[in-house]
């Protein structure tokens, strides 16, 4: 283990401890607290799986003795008590005994065995003697200081505002030349020179706020080895457990990336790399029979592109097979044979985006979790990025992700249409042009014009968005925009463009969550607002559909709390299951049976289903498959949550419709909340 995953481990552990000893301080005051009781629980238990991760095994037998504890006094079978406390203390004691003497680079003076044992004896046992932790030299104590994260973001938050303003005065100094200009000779000179030294003010006040916005967000830019430290153990674990042979490779650590993107990255990541190594590397063996070196190789690389950050993930497996996702996609009747030969290879590699959608013989779940490239490619959009595939079968796999640099500042284009204005992330812009309407053919029943020589759909954004659509008539040329996404192109028509512009981002708050379309607002330079079109949106919704204003339902919907169903014959897996949810802020209804789970989902609206598979009566697979045969939760995704392991079980879970299978032997509350979050948010 090197230091560096050390150093990151121990700094994790001082948090959890810290928390750990004030929180049981407070517990033994007020034992009913159970919501402490869970998050000394969730301390705990992140601490044992960190420790696992890096291989402490001695800090992962002790703190999953003080997880077990925990959980007897979370289920009523241990009395919270000052014994109890004792113990734990004891424990938090005995890990931050052996911390401190890592970092030190010294043996901890603590018989772990034996102090396990006692413990869980019930008995205080050894004697602990532990160290204040050295005061840091004074030196370095001014050098840094520790932030919160709110207040960095409310930092950013303001000098966002400071742009906005910047460019209304940008505006007003415009307007104050037009006025000068309209100004008879004899009144002109004293109001120039003012108008001279406003804009060198006006210059100079730009040059601050660049800097100084340079500086905020190099406050929350971190670089991207944040989050590659745990991958490369990752692959590694991976391969062993796979019989892979894997060579792993890391470009581009010192890419920096806003905290709020590199949290959405990670999970994506982890999915990827395993499918990696799951799907495209080969067993040694079968590398060498097709004369391929017996180590795969498998590269994570990171560079800039404009304002833009590009992350590749590429492998030199079996690559994707066009012929055989087109006969899959067939016999899931996502396509019918005559689409599917009308597919380009190229093409045919994103069908493998679509819901539920796997090739693979043999889910090689390895993870527990059989999330599918469906949820990748949501979370993706989730941080407005794009990805798209290469492969060449026999050969290799690239995933390549476009994201920005940060989510609070956007270059985009900015367009009139219908009467509003709307900024278009220049991420999904590929070009402008010019169309005339005898350039515009029809195929089947929509529109399509040529781009490079390439039939592309064309609608109206207007139309799209609801909004007043009026195309005058006659031969007149008409302003368009060429939005890419995946392998997808399509062009909107427009009023007018009327510009590229450093946006700043700003939400539109919980009750707009549900709002199509939308990404944001920002303030233009004139003090109107401008809306942040989503454009995965767009391609999504096709022609003719209209926007999704918010209705005194939706509205009502959208401020509530997501709402969970759990459905477990398992009074201890609902119990624990719901206990997680609910900690984390969900709303959760809980359903005994496949049966109650039907009655209690045709009641009201859930934003996701996790059930068990062998219940009384119909199980998981039936009931998911019920669900998906409804108008009301075609789209609502499940997570099947069993005890089942086999691949075959899981393959069935995803043919049912589900979109996630986590093993209850491989269970933990992150790994579920992890994917809960990547399908709900």
């Amino acid at each position: 283990m090197g230091n560096r995953y050390l150093e990151i481990f121990c700094r994790e552990a001082e948090e959890h401890l810290a928390s750990l000893q004030s929180g049981l301080l407070v517990l033994e005051k007020n034992p009913a607290r159970t919501d402490l009781l869970h998050e000394l629980l969730r301390n705990a238990h992140t601490l044992k799986g960190s420790a696992r991760m890096v291989g402490l095994a001695d800090i992962s037998a002790i703190t999953h003795t003080m997880e077990e504890q925990l959980k007897g006094m979370e289920s009523g079978e241990r009395k919270v008590d000052a014994r109890g406390i004792d113990l734990l203390l004891r424990g938090a004691d005995a890990v931050a005994l052996i911390t401190s003497a890592l970092m030190r680079g010294e043996k901890p003076e603590l018989d772990v065995e034996r102090f396990v044992a006692e413990y869980d004896r019930g008995e205080l046992g050894q004697q602990l003697h532990t160290e204040p932790r050295e005061s840091q030299p004074e030196a370095a104590l001014a050098d840094t200081v520790r932030a919160d994260v709110k207040t960095l973001d409310h930092l950013v938050n303001l000098v966002g505002e400071l742009i906005i303003n910047k460019k209304r005065l940008e505006s007003k100094l415009d307007r104050l030349k037009e006025i000068t200009g309209a100004l008879p000779a004899g009144h002109v000179t004293e109001l120039a020179a003012f108008r001279g030294e406003l804009e060198e003010d006006v210059l100079y006040l730009d040059y601050l706020i660049q800097e100084l916005h340079a500086k905020a967000m190099g406050l929350r830019m971190l670089p991207l080895r944040t989050i590659s430290d745990g991958l490369e153990r990752l692959v590694r674990d991976l391969a062993q457990q796979l019989g892979r042979e894997v060579r792993f490779q890391i470009v581009g650590q010192a890419i920096e990336m806003d905290r709020v993107l590199l949290d959405g990255l990670k999970p994506i990541l982890i999915h990827l790399l395993t499918n990696a190594l799951s799907h495209g590397i080969e067993s040694p063996e079968a590398r060498a029979a097709a004369g391929k070196p017996r180590q795969g190789a498998v590269l994570l690389s990171a560079r800039h592109q404009g304002n833009s950050v590009l992350v590749e993930v590429r492998d030199d497996g079996r690559g994707m097979d066009p012929a055989g996702i087109k006969t899959a996609a067939v016999a899931r009747g996502v396509l019918d044979p005559r689409e599917a030969e009308a597919l380009s290879d190229d093409e045919a590699l994103y069908l493998t985006f679509r819901p539920g959608f796997s090739t693979a013989d043999i889910v090689t779940d390895v993870s527990g979790r059989g999330v599918g490239m469906d949820v990748v490619k949501k979370n993706i959009e989730r941080v407005k990025g794009s990805v798209t595939l290469a492969s060449v079968p026999g050969s290799f796999t690239q995933v390549t992700l476009q994201l920005p640099l940060t989510l609070s500042v956007l270059d985009a284009l900015i367009v009139a249409c219908g009467g509003e204005t709307f900024a278009i992330p220049t991420t999904y812009l590929q070009e402008i042009v010019k169309v005339r309407a005898s350039e515009i053919d029809t195929l089947g029943s929509g529109e399509v014009i040529k781009v490079r020589g390439a039939t592309t759909p064309l609608y109206s954004l207007p139309g799209m968005l609801g909004l007043t659509d009026r195309r005058e008539a006659g031969d007149l040329t008409l302003s368009a925009v060429v939005l890419k996404h995946c392998d997808q192109r399509i062009a909107c028509i427009v009023d007018a463009h009327l510009g590229y512009s450093e946006v700043v981002v700003k939400g539109l708050g919980k009750q707009f969550r549900n709002v199509r379309f939308l990404f944001g607002a920002t303030i233009m330079g004139d003090g109107n607002p401008a809306l942040i079109l989503n454009v995965p949106d767009l391609f999504e919704s096709g022609r003719g559909v209209r926007r999704a204003t918010l209705s005194a339902e939706e509205a009502q919907a959208a401020q509530r709390r997501l709402k969970v169903l759990v459905v477990d014959d398992s009074i201890t897996t609902r119990t624990m299951e719901q206990s997680i949810l609910v900690s984390q802020g969900y709303a959760v209804v809980t359903a005994v049976s496949g049966e109650d789970a039907l009655e209690k989902s045709a009641q009201e609206q859930f934003d996701l289903v996790i059930s068990d598979v062998e219940m009384p009566g119909i199980n998981g697979f039936e009931l998911t498959r019920a669900l998906r045969a409804s108008e009301q939760y075609r789209d609502i995704p499940v997570i099947i949550v069993s005890s089942l392991s086999r691949d075959e079980d899981k393959r069935q879970a995803l043919q049912a419709g589900a979109q996630a299978y986590i093993v209850k032997g491989a269970f933990d509350q992150g790994l579920l909340l992890e994917t809960v979050q990547m399908l709900i948010g």
